[in-house]
């Protein structure tokens, strides 16, 4: 699989974590972060969050609000100010 390079910003503690886990696997450190992506995707909480997401888009799309890039990013983050 091909794959495309990209910086991932990770606290110190958990960089070390998996370079641990990745000397003492055998495995190389995107391997560890790929599985770990991967299993999150799979996961309920992965699940909950692109279900909010598509409530949000069809919301937008039924409003067509008109909302910039930047109005519209809170809403679909956890930025979004209490009602």
């Amino acid at each position: 699989m091909d794959r495309t390079k990209t910086t991932v910003y990770l606290e110190a503690d958990l960089l070390t974590a998996i370079k641990a886990l990745a000397a003492s696997s055998g495995r190389r450190e995107y391997e560890i972060v790929e599985d770990a992506l991967r299993a999150y995707m799979r996961s309920n909480a992965a699940a909950v969050a692109r279900e909010q997401l598509r409530t949000i888009l069809d919301r937008w799309a039924d409003e067509d609000s008109g909302s910039s890039e930047d109005e519209a990013t809170p809403e679909a983050t956890d930025d979004a100010p209490a009602p």
